[in-house]
């Protein structure tokens, strides 16, 4: 597959999502509806499983994207998400786009594009297991420190930090969809390696920590933490578990990435692409 191809892949999955979590939304109000189940009524249900059904395609578009592109660019371009949302929630739910969120936005798309036009090495030979544990494990660590000493932690120290450990681990889950398509297996013999199963623990204890996160904190402190570290994460330790070369143009562009999400006001439900905590099928 061409990088552009992959590149195009990855941009339509960060769009489906976006325009999933707005449908989720605008289409909230069915939960607990008390009225006549009209028309109305029943345009929300689908609506909102329609949302909830274009999330959950999110991880099959990556997967894809990676017979392209490097990991940590496509990781990176979950700052299309962030873009995608703010338009998206302009156009159906009437949110403002002030200049500073347009600016954002042209900034993540300028840099997405040169991540993409550029490519990489998009076929590392092989996983260096060691560092993909290692990447795995030290965000589950840092979950564990904080449950030890959650009262020794105040203000905005708990959640902050519990937000970066489930965007980490978010990010973690595009290394291990590498790692698997590495493997050359069919779909059935993911499950004799265990890639498939640092997925699956990866995506449940990132979407279980990201709740915990909104509970105990603020959106302002908890989102940029979740989502920058979707990008960082990956950015840093692709480099590691599959051997890549250090791309000084590419860091440039995933930091310019990362400061433009912090810029735009929140619109969107970072983690909520990974409520599906299976991996897509290989159609291969």
């Amino acid at each position: 597959m061409t990088e552009y191809v992959a590149a195009l892949i990855a941009l339509a999955g960060n769009a489906c999502l976006s325009l999933g979590m707005v449908l989720q939304k605008k289409n909230v109000g069915w939960f607990g509806f008390k009225g006549r189940k009209d028309r109305r009524h029943r345009a929300a249900k689908y609506g909102w499983i329609l949302g909830f059904t274009l999330m959950n395609a999110h991880p099959i578009f990556n997967y894809f994207a990676l017979l392209g592109l490097p990991p940590n660019v496509v990781a990176a371009m979950v700052g299309t998400n962030v873009a995608f949302t703010s338009i998206l929630a302009a156009v159906l739910l009437g949110e403002r786009l002030p200049p500073r969120r347009i600016g954002a936005i042209v900034v993540i798309f300028g840099a997405v594009a040169t991540l993409g036009l550029r490519g990489g090495s998009a076929r590392p030979a092989a996983v260096v297991d060691n560092w993909l544990y290692f990447f795995g494990g030290f965000p589950l660590a840092i979950a564990a420190f904080c449950a030890l000493f959650r009262r020794s932690l105040k203000g905005p120290v708990f959640p902050t930090l519990v937000a970066a450990v489930a965007g980490s681990l978010g990010g973690y889950m595009v290394l291990v969809l590498k790692a698997l398509q590495i493997t050359r297996t069919s779909p059935i013999g993911w499950f004799a390696t265990p890639y498939i199963y640092l997925y699956i623990v990866a995506g449940i204890s990132a979407f279980s920590l990201i709740q915990l996160a909104f509970k105990s904190g603020d959106v302002s402190a908890v989102s940029p933490a979740d989502y920058g570290m979707q990008v960082l994460w990956p950015a840093i330790s692709s480099y590691f578990v599959f051997a890549m070369r250090f791309d000084f143009v590419q860091m440039l562009c995933i930091a310019l990435i990362i400061a433009a999400m912090l810029l735009i006001p929140d619109v969107n439900v970072p983690g909520a692409s990974r409520i599906a905590a299976s991996p897509p099928r290989d159609s291969r």
